[in-house]
């Protein structure tokens, strides 16, 4: 079985971490697949991979492009499967094609009313042609995946059509990420409360509003301390950035914010075990990788109360009102006066990722759906 694997689109986040894991999983394994990627992705084991510069394009030329070119080298190449991997594929395609639909924001009606707004014009009517390029891409493909129930429901509601071809296939996290035992670190061990937040940066991630609740939870004599991996230059080169810039920056002269950058994939295991609560505020997400790695390394979590991160945590974290920073400073009090509770989040949290978050069981269903495509043509 030959397998193309589009990643062109992996370049920040959790599809650069998605693409990485993909790669070893299927060198592990023997899987006769070729990876296309963009010219400065870094390839970390040995595998077969086209280096295409689809990402230096404009988004109509490289929606040209993939239509034209990357039609021809697909058809050329002759896979058994083209899988599509970031939410764009080809519209009517030469062979079967698998699409992975990991983009949820331009989908849910919260993250339309109170994030698209505050985009530029140019930046609004992108999305809307992004949307629908994702449905086109969808009703040309023979399977869609979704990482979440919610994210499928999101999509089914913008094309009924789609429902019968829809199928869930959740992420994992790799060992690394599974390690039952306990953390080295007792609660506030040294007398502030270390808060960790984990992600790439875009508006909807809203990194500002954690900065209030530090800042409030400070004010009511509540020592704490905000780690994220992010950084200031990104964030105010990103339209829609401008208020968590703003927020951000006073949390760092007031000495409670600590911006790291993006961290090496292989340094988060300790840096999540080194911190006592994982707080997650995003408005809009497919999955949300770090709740699962997270959950797996035993870290009580606060995330913000949206169906996908009530799928993936369940009773494995606390949730607050999304846009409240004073609802999730409640929270992060409700931790600190109660260990039981922290400690249940904790045992909840292993349990749920050992019973379905693990990586390999990713790539088996993957597997199967590409099996089953190559014997029903």
């Amino acid at each position: 079985m030959k397998v193309i694997v589009n990643a062109l689109s992996a370049k920040t986040g959790g599809i650069v971490t998605y693409t990485h894991n993909l790669m070893r999983s299927f060198a592990e394994r023997n899987v006769d697949a070729v990876f296309a990627i963009s010219p400065d992705f870094p390839v970390e084991v040995d595998v077969p991979v086209m280096r295409l510069a689809a990402d230096r394009m404009s988004p109509v030329r490289r929606v040209l492009w993939e239509q034209t070119v990357w039609r021809r080298i697909v058809a050329r190449y002759k896979p058994d499967v083209l899988y599509s991997s970031a939410n764009f594929g080809l519209l009517f395609p030469p062979v079967p094609q698998i699409l992975l639909v990991r983009e949820g924001g331009l989908f849910d009606p919260f993250y339309l009313t109170n994030v698209a707004p505050a985009l530029r014009v140019r930046t609004i009517f992108q999305r809307m042609a992004r949307r629908k390029l994702i449905i086109a891409s969808a009703r040309s493909s023979l399977i869609v995946l979704t990482p979440t129930n919610a994210v499928k429901g999101l999509l089914v509601s913008h094309a009924t059509d789609l429902e019968g071809r829809i199928d869930k296939n959740q992420y994992g996290t790799i060992s690394e990420f599974s390690n039952t035992s306990p953390r080295s670190r007792q609660w506030s061990e040294d007398g502030i409360l270390q808060l960790l937040y984990v992600s790439a940066y875009y508006p909807h991630k809203q990194p500002g509003l954690v900065s209030e609740a530090v800042a409030d939870l400070n004010e009511q004599g509540i020592a704490c301390h905000l780690t994220l991996t992010m950084d200031l230059d990104g964030i105010s080169e990103t339209p829609g950035g401008d208020k968590d810039h703003f927020l951000l920056t006073k949390g760092i002269e007031r000495g409670q914010v600590t911006m790291l950058g993006q961290a090496p994939y292989q340094e988060l295991p300790e840096m999540y075990k080194n911190h006592d609560v994982f707080i997650f505020p995003s408005l809009s997400e497919t999955f949300g990788h770090p709740l699962a790695e997270a959950m797996g390394l035993g870290i009580p979590i606060i995330a913000s109360d949206t169906p996908v991160h009530r799928e993936v945590c369940k009773d494995a974290a606390l949730f607050f009102s999304s846009l409240s920073p004073s609802d999730l400073a409640r929270r992060v009090r409700n931790l600190d006066e109660n260990e039981t509770l922290r400690n249940l989040l904790t045992k909840n949290g292993q349990k749920y990722v050992s019973n379905n978050f693990m990586w390999e069981s990713h790539v088996d269903r993957l597997l199967c759906v590409f099996t089953e495509i190559t014997k029903n043509p």
